[in-house]
This record gives structure tokens, sequence and C-alpha cells, in this order.
């Protein structure tokens, strides 16, 4: 285990609220906890991390991209952490369109997302990320306390807001923070019950030890198989594998991580299947040495939250990542939408709840930080996130259409020629969090002196 069991114990009423409570340990969750430490100068000690797993465990679950955008936000934390984080990686370099018969449609350089060498694109297994930000959390006080998962969240009044775990016990914070993910308990009081609807893909995913045949992500499409795919090096010797079906209907008995033997007798039997239908043997080989296996159905929301922030108490209970914005991964801005939220909101409450230096979350301060923090990522998510749906539906379609393929096909090599890569990218990458932070500042201010 990267970490050991923890277990919070119950808490006394009259006990000293927590500076900071954050539900949920994963990449946003550490994110905001090493950010509130950085720019608003809170003690590690003040920062309460609550994580229902029982514990970290390393070679677990899958990969990610990492993007400028999220980089640079990582950057502004610690450009230790940073470099750290892609010592841990693997740089893409590339971005590849092909065929299953491995025949390339065409090839993007990724400095066309940014020309900035420290936030060059780079993919990495989610456990060393992980590894990487408990580290830091570590290195400056944050403790994150297992098996004790939020449940729901009672009263609020000016000295805080009520915590309740599922083991019975509670804690009040002064703020809390739902990093909780797409069942998040924390998002009940400011959106209600609301369950994201499966989208009609599911994905089979892993990890394996076999050299990638050429540098760069990948994204073939099938016609035969009537499916796309991602693949993507994370290490000299190590690449993962992410293909996608359409599955019309619901199927969560057979969702979740794959026993190992589980694991290998599917993804060998889907192997002779892709080689039978004519996929080019480097993208089956990676199934013949699959590991860490996991099939799940894609979910999203039928429509974006509108409000992120809890009105009922005192603006004190915040949203960010998951819990506000349910992702789909084809664009790979997921866990990059998680650390663009951590970087605005922590940018925020430095400028309005430290005017006097120390940490002052009072409400008058927490409900102008808070207004300008929907304001800016509210809009900035559903674009960013709605595009993700559209990449993920041509890819698909080229799957479906031989002829829409062809179309398909000819606009993705004039698009590279154009723009250096596919437009829908652009945008993700180029934000820059501090400078927006700034400029909504600054607007908001002029607002108030007029």
């Amino acid at each position: 285990p990267l970490c050991a069991d923890t277990a919070i114990m119950a808490t006394s009423s009259e006990e000293t609220p927590a500076t900071v409570v954050i539900a949920g340990a994963g990449i946003g969750g550490l994110c905001l906890a090493l950010a509130l430490n950085k720019h608003c100068g809170i003690p590690g000690a003040e920062i309460e991390v609550f994580e229902q797993a029982r514990a970290f465990t390393e070679d677990a679950g899958g990969a990610i991209g990492l993007y400028a955008n999220g980089l640079r936000v990582i950057r502004g934390i610690s450009p230790e952490l940073l470099a750290s984080i892609r010592s841990s990686g693997y740089d893409y370099i590339y971005r590849r369109w092909l065929r299953h018969d491995g025949s390339e449609v065409a090839c993007a350089k990724e400095s066309a997302l940014t020309d900035d060498p420290d936030l060059q694109s780079v993919g990495i297994r989610r456990w060393k990320l992980q590894k990487a930000l408990v580290d830091a959390a570590a290195a400056v006080g944050i403790v994150v306390k297992f098996q004790t998962r939020v449940e729901s969240v009672g009263e609020a009044d000016n000295t805080g807001v009520e915590v309740r775990f599922a083991n019975g016990t509670s804690r009040r914070a002064r703020i809390l923070f739902g990093a909780d993910g797409v069942k998040s308990k924390v998002r009940v009081p400011i959106a209600g019950k609301r369950e994201a609807e499966y989208t009609g893909v599911t994905v089979l995913m892993g990890a394996a030890k076999v050299p990638a045949a050429q540098r760069g992500i990948c994204f073939p499409s099938s016609s035969t198989t009537k499916n796309h795919a991602c693949f993507y090096a994370v290490g000299d010797s190590e690449q993962v594998f992410q293909l996608y079906y359409p599955v019309p209907t619901m199927d969560d008995e057979a969702w979740g991580t794959l026993s190992a033997e589980e694991g290998s007798k599917y993804c060998s039997e889907l192997a002779q299947q892709l080689r039978n239908d004519g996929w080019d043997e480097k993208f089956v080989l990676p199934l013949e040495h699959a590991e860490a296996v996991i099939r799940l159905g894609l979910f999203a929301p039928n429509e974006p939250l509108e409000k992120w922030v809890s009105d009922d108490h005192q603006r004190r209970v915040i949203l960010v990542g998951d819990a506000a914005h349910p992702p789909v991964p084809y664009i790979g801005q997921g866990a990059m939408m998680a650390i663009e939220d951590v970087g605005v909101i922590s940018l925020l409450l430095k400028e309005f709840c430290c005017r006097e230096g120390a940490f002052d979350p009072s409400e008058a301060n927490l409900a102008e930080a808070t207004r300008i923090y929907e304001q800016m990522r509210i809009p900035r998510t559903k674009h960013i996130l709605g595009s993700s749906h559209t990449l993920g539906a041509t890819q698909q379609l080229r799957a479906d259409s031989w002829l829409y393929n062809i179309v398909r096909e000819w606009s993705i090599k004039i698009q590279v020629a154009i723009y250096g890569t596919l437009s829908i990218m652009l945008p993700a990458p180029a934000y820059d969090y501090a400078k927006d932070v700034a400029e909504k500042v600054q607007a908001a201010s002029k607002t108030t002196a007029a």
C-alpha cells in the first residue's frame, strides 16, 4: 500500500472545527489540499482529507493523460512536484489517428498544444500520479484519513458546517469541499440526488508490460469490429489500452476490476477476435499481456449542474472535479478540469479570504470567491466536456460508417495540416488559470467600484 490504513475516531462536538475538510482523496482532492496549503497558507495539519478506500495500492487502476492546463496548476503548487510527476510518466510527443490495420491517417506533434517544454502532454499510470501527490501532501503535514466516507452534510452556521460520516461520527469544518466523485454525497444538498445516465458505451482498459510499437498516443478505429480504441505508452516497456464499444443496455454486474485470471481470459479471447477482424498485431499484443484490467460503463449527467456551491450552508460547501462535472474520457480532460477547478478556487480564496494575511473564510469573503468560481468554471467545463462527447461520437462514427469515415479522415488530415492537430483539442491546454483568475477579479473590482 502507498499509505497505511487510517480510520478517524469519533469527534467531540465541542472540538475546534477543521479549517478545511475535503471529501475524497483522488487526484482532485489531493491537488486541492496541496493548493490550499501553497496559495492560502493553510497549515497541512488544518486540512483534513477523508477517503472511503482502505488505502492506496501500487500497480492498481488505469492511466491518464496530463495536459498543459492541468500541469500549469501543478507547477503553480510546486515546480518540484511537477518534475516528480513528469519523471513518473512518459511524454506522448505524437498524436496519431489510425485504422485498425495499423495504417496511419495523420500524425500530429503534441507541441502544437503548447511550446512550453515543462507542460508537454504526458501519459502516466494513475497510481504513480497518486503516489506523487500523496508524498507531496505528507511532506507538508496533510494526512489522508482512510476508511472514512462522507455520508451527508448537516447544518451550517457562522462557525462552519457539520460533516457526517458513514461510520456514525461527525466533524465540523469551516469549509467542506466535495471531491468525492461521480456518486458524490456532498453534492446532494446542492443539486439533490442526481444520477448520471449510462451513455451506451462500455470501455475495457488495462496495462501491459509491452513496449509500444511507435511513440505517441494512438487512436485506431475499426470498420470490422465496429469500435474505436486508444493506446499510449506510460514507460519504455509499458503501455495502456482503452477499447470503447457501443453496448446499448447496462450490465453493471459485469463491470468493475477483473480478477487476474478473468482479465487474462477475457483479453485473450478479445485479442483473437481482433486478430480475426484484421487488427494489426501492435494492437493485439497488449491484450495478450494485459494486467490490471477494468471493464466499466461510461456515465454522464443529462444536464450539467448549474450550481456548485450550497446557498443553504452559507456557501461553505463547494464542489470540485467529477462531483461537479462527471466527464467522458475521449478528449483526456476529465482530470484536467478537476485540477483547473483546484487552481481557480485556491487563487480566489487567496484573493478574498487572505486579505489580512491569515486565512479568513467568513461568509462575506466566501460569497464573493465562490460566486466568481461558479461564473468561471461552469461555462468552461460545459464547453470542454461537451467537446469530449463530440470527439467520442466522431470516433464511433468512423467505425460505423465507411462514408463518414472517408470524410472524417480527410477532415483530420486537413486540420492537422492547418492547426497542427485537431482544432477541438486546442482550447483545453491553452487555458491559463492564474491569468483568468486575475482578469475576473479585476473585472469584479471594477464592477464593485462602479
